[in-house]
């Protein structure tokens, strides 16, 4: 008799998880092809507004700065209103921002749709971690972390290629109309019946407050974001220059060159699903910077030293797939930080994630005229190593 309520108590279990977990998948998948879509589109924009590509490129950028200066105080409201309803916030900002950007009738409208997007992006990349917090017990974290990382690299290899179809078949302004919005309406309709947390730690009064101060102060919780900026710096600053890469060195063509860069994000989703199975028994800041040693050592001979083409995507596959280890392991350390303000933190790691991607564009920008594809490969190489150095030496393993 006991055995049998066990086997349902744990089938039930087992199916809240999963429908957690179809909520959050969804909100990262909303919110990464919220970011990638501009990349495909980018010359069609340029094209409809008879403005230069890298005036439209600046659209991401947009997005991305919005949503690095907001996200600490989407967090800070989190603390106050809980995850669930900043993830609705989300969804409804990156589906109104995408039917704005269809709708736009002039650049710099197109381009305020953009910064508004941002918003969206930065409450649902904060929440959708700091709600696993809330929803999973300490040890299933580190699984559901996994779990819910999937949900951005699925945006490169299921909403790319639909952005672009769409763009073909129709125009640009049908891919946001398709994608983001359509993508946010699904979510949407998830978030909407998620159950209230289980595992959430009671919001007293002196949680709610002063919660960005006293992280500030904790030099592990500072030690982790910083490590989370300088690796993600050095992610973006590569991932921005695959696909010319493969472009340049292998005389592939757009279309060819883009089916490679979605291997380099199943590697990505692989490393993800390994992470709680590698972290078993072992510390999280030694996992972290032996993926991220890992990682550069793959991107150093990938860039550095090109070979024949399927030895270079084997190596860049690779590189995926320890950059998805890298990320969900220490996603996992974050939420150990501070238990009482996973949102706070997890915000905090939303803005470093955006504000990666600004830099590292930047910075490849800058070495790439200077040492070629080899120096923008040593530049992201030692960001990533910095930042597992970082993590490994500072960060502490602390109690869920």
């Amino acid at each position: 008799m006991t055995r049998g309520v066990s086997q349902r108590g744990v089938s039930g279990r087992v199916a809240s998880e999963w429908g957690i977990l179809r909520a959050l998948i969804v909100t990262m998948i909303v919110n990464q092809t919220g970011v990638v879509i501009i990349s495909p589109l980018v010359v069609d924009i340029a094209a409809t507004f008879g403005v230069s590509v890298s005036t439209a490129a600046q659209l991401r950028t947009a997005s991305a700065l919005v949503s690095a200066i907001v996200a600490p105080f989407v967090g800070v409201v989190s603390e106050r209103l809980g995850r669930q309803p900043l993830l609705v916030v989300g969804l409804v900002g990156v589906g109104l921002a995408a039917l704005a950007s269809a709708l736009a009738p002039t650049f710099p409208l197109l381009l305020l749709a953009q910064a508004v997007g941002g918003l969206g992006v930065a409450a649902l990349l904060s929440m959708g971690y700091a709600a696993v917090g809330d929803y999973f017990a300490p040890e299933r974290r580190a699984w559901a972390i996994g779990m819910v990382t999937i949900g951005q690299p699925l945006a490169w290899v299921v909403g790319l290629p639909l952005i672009g179809l769409l763009a073909d078949v129709f125009s640009w302004r049908a891919s946001f109309l398709g994608v983001p919005l359509a993508f946010s309406l699904v979510g949407l309709g998830f978030a909407l019946r998620l159950p209230r947390p289980q595992w959430a730690l009671a919001r007293t009064q002196g949680a709610q407050g002063g919660s960005l101060r006293g992280l500030l102060r904790d030099r592990s919780a500072v030690s982790w974001v910083i490590g989370e900026l300088t690796a993600y710096t050095g992610w973006a600053g590569t991932l921005t220059f695959l696909g010319a890469f493969y472009i340049s060195h292998y005389g592939l063509s757009a279309g060819l060159a883009s089916p490679l860069l979605a291997l380099t994000a199943l590697g990505f989703v692989a490393g993800s699903l390994l992470a709680h199975r590698l972290g078993r028994g072992r510390r999280l800041p030694t996992v972290v910077l032996s993926a991220a040693a890992v990682s550069a050592a793959l991107l150093l001979v990938a860039l550095g030293r090109p070979t024949a083409l399927p030895v270079t995507v084997t190596l860049l596959t690779g590189f995926g797939l320890s950059q998805g280890v890298r990320g969900a392991t220490s996603s996992a350390l974050g939420l150990q930080q501070s238990p009482t303000h996973r949102g706070t933190l997890m915000a905090l790691r939303a803005a470093v994630v955006q504000l990666g991607y600004v830099l590292g564009a930047l910075a490849g920008g800058l070495l790439l005229p200077r040492g070629g594809f080899a120096l923008v490969g040593a530049g992201g190489a030692g960001l990533i190593l910095a930042g597992g150095i970082l993590t490994s030496l500072w960060v502490e393993e602390r109690s869920a």
